[in-house]
């Protein structure tokens, strides 16, 4: 290739606003890093050793591109139990990750769409996505009251003007704001009304305290919408990178075709490692979401007595605070690393992972 055409290229890959969003990390890089977007925990034994125990038995082999069968069968298990979900085991691609679910999901099934409507507000990694090839978006406005979620009106509105793919996170990966079970039912019904589609992130709905409505429960013939997320959130895993579609027949092959020339699968003894999880997630999780929650309940009130204001969340793993700038430069002269909002879209706040250390940083602004 010519010099001139590279500099053009590289020259246009700069200018791509999205395709140069930061991807944050699914795990914390040190004690005062509260950017991560997962929930940090060791990983069982029994875990570590159903990954042992399969490569003792000679999978160290390309595995099946969707994935090994009985983990896409534990998956859609899980989403029939957790979400309601109506998928089976041939509705599932496992992924090497989240982002990898977000670009396949976005470029794969929006080939089949002119147009794709997205938060104003969402996950850097999703605007990467985006910035890979660009498929006309529109960008739903979003608030702070409302956690950053695109209103029902907003997305009426979307189709209305003619957009027939929706990317929607629930919670919000910004706040951890969830939509209700009747704004669910009012975006279900604007889809069917519109034979539109929607990308339903759903990776954080494991840390929502009380019910979660996800739309894959209204979507009985799996027709139209693709549920996005993280396998085994909170269970050690998240440094190995094991996330999942579940998406209408009509688009897995497509889904199976473009990963398998990305990466040609995801590791094996990883998916042994994942099926393992899912094995004991019920016995594990449950205290880990309640001690969550009693400390993000902790951290909101400290927030509070400082004067600042916190952005309406479900998700008990994270909480988004909106922060002057003072305050900012406080917290990272402090040390401590933060997800910052200008990222997702919304500079006038910062994002931070719950955990211990952030009471820290709170307490540096005392």
């Amino acid at each position: 290739m010519a010099s001139d055409n590279k500099s053009a290229l590289l020259r246009r890959q700069r200018a791509n606003e999205h395709l140069n969003s930061p991807l944050l990390q699914p795990m914390a890089r040190d004690d005062k890093d509260l950017s991560y977007d997962g929930v940090q925990a060791r990983l069982d034994e029994r875990i570590i050793d159903a990954a042992a125990a399969a490569l003792d038995d000679g999978q160290t082999h390309y595995v099946d591109v969707p994935g090994i069968a009985p983990l896409r069968a534990a998956v859609a298990e899980h989403l029939r139990d957790s979400a309601a979900g109506h998928y089976q085991e041939s509705n599932i691609v496992i992924t090497a990750g989240m982002q990898e679910a977000r670009f396949l999901s976005m470029q794969m099934i929006g080939e089949n769409f002119n147009s794709i409507a997205l938060p104003a507000a969402l996950d850097p990694g999703a605007r990467k996505a985006l910035g890979t090839r660009e498929r006309q978006p529109s960008f739903l406005p979003v608030a702070p009251a409302r956690g950053y979620l695109p209103s029902v009106d907003a997305i009426a509105q979307a189709a209305a003007d003619g957009c027939r793919l929706f990317y929607l996170e629930s919670p919000a990966r910004l706040s951890g704001a969830v939509y209700t079970a009747a704004e669910v039912a009012a975006i279900s019904q604007i889809a069917a009304d519109n034979d539109a589609a929607v990308i339903w992130d759903q990776g954080l709905a494991p840390w929502v305290a009380g019910a979660y409505a996800s739309l894959a429960a209204l979507d009985s013939d799996c027709a139209r919408t693709a549920a996005i997320g993280e396998l085994a959130s909170g269970m050690g895993l998240a440094s190995w990178f094991i996330g999942y579609i579940a998406a209408p027949a009509r688009w897995i092959a497509a889904l199976q075709s473009q990963k398998q020339i990305m990466a040609i699968c995801t590791s094996t003894a990883a998916q042994y490692a994942a099926l393992g999880a899912s094995e004991i997630y019920s016995e594990l999780h449950a205290p880990r979401l309640s001690a969550l929650g009693a400390l993000r309940a902790d951290l909101a009130a400290s927030a509070a007595a400082l004067g600042i204001a916190v952005v309406p969340g479900a998700a008990q793993n994270i909480l988004c605070l909106q922060v002057t700038a003072a305050q900012r430069e406080t917290i990272s002269a402090a040390g401590f690393a933060y997800a910052d909002g200008s990222h997702f879209g919304a500079s006038e706040v910062v994002r931070l992972a719950v955990n211990d250390a952030a009471a820290a940083a709170l307490g540096a602004l005392t």
